[in-house]
């Protein structure tokens, strides 16, 4: 069975937009860190919104565009309204993608050579959640501002990361033993991260469903393997092997970045769950 790529971006140019952490975050580091001889430059505009509505919790659409038409405007007009009624969750601004001061963030987004107009949805912890080329809906939009968990696990697909999806009926989610020996493999313990859900956390619902999670058969350790860009590998518990994880990531065809690797060259498919995985 072909495997699912849960976060697929709408209208993505060239592909998932690699990120590490957020730019504003980078040069306030930057600041920190430095010298006192060597000053870090100012914000731009750009990057001291995305900096406001992170620290509000809100995502950010930012509208591109090189020059003021009617396919800007219509964009524009979109989104203005989309996110006028979503205004507690999120804001929208405007930046022109030939502007010399928001460069850095044009290419942190790697959106130099897109088709405008375009806009960018922006989580508040800096995860790119859409990108929309041209056109947008208010499907788009509504897609966009994804659930805390999903932020949460396309921030690190974003940074290359495994990322393991804790689920439990309780506030305290437990690691599947297979996961924890996991850890100490070499091919894999630098590139694993964890998150976690109630499974019965009603702002998680869209991402249960999206997972293939039966709430009744989440029992004990359980844990949802989600590989980049997207990609959902297999579901584990208690029962799970690290062997058999591991199978299933070479499986998936997510087990390294090397483009010679065997398994890279294979379609990426959904793991083959064992009779010791839970199926749901």
């Amino acid at each position: 069975m072909k495997s699912s790529t849960m976060f697929a971006l709408f209208g993505v140019v060239g592909g998932w937009i690699t990120l590490n952490e957020p730019l504003w975050a980078q040069t306030a580091t930057r600041q920190t860190t430095a010298s006192a001889v060597v000053q870090s430059r100012n914000l731009s505009p750009l990057e001291q919104s995305l900096k406001a509505a992170g620290s509000a919790g809100k995502f950010t659409f930012i509208v591109f565009s090189k020059e003021d038409n009617a396919a800007a405007r219509q964009m524009l007009g979109t989104v203005e309204t989309g996110v006028a009624e979503r205004h507690e969750q999120a804001v929208v601004v405007t930046a022109r993608a030939n502007d010399p001061a928001e460069q850095p963030l044009v290419q942190h987004f790697g959106i130099a050579r897109a088709p405008m107009p375009l806009t960018v949805a922006v989580a508040p912890n800096g995860a790119i959640t859409g990108v929309f080329a041209k056109t947008i809906s208010d499907e788009h939009i509504s897609a966009a501002i994804v659930t805390p968990t999903m932020m949460k696990c396309m921030k690190s697909l974003q940074n290359e990361q495994l990322v393991f999806v804790l689920v439990s009926a309780s506030d305290k989610a437990a690691v599947p033993n297979g996961v924890k020996s996991l850890q100490s493999d070499p091919q894999f313990k630098d590139r694993i991260s964890f998150t976690s859900l109630r499974v019965d956390d009603p702002q998680e619902m869209r991402f249960i469903s999206q997972m293939k999670i039966d709430p009744l058969r989440v029992e004990g350790p359980y844990a949802v393997l989600i590989a980049p860009p997207g990609v959902m590998v297999g579901h584990f518990d208690s029962a799970s092997t690290p062997a058999q994880i591991a199978a299933a990531i070479h499986k998936s065809g997510q087990c390294c970045d090397d483009p010679n690797c065997k398994h890279a060259a294979a379609p990426a498919q959904q793991a083959v769950k064992s009779n010791s995985t839970r199926k749901n």
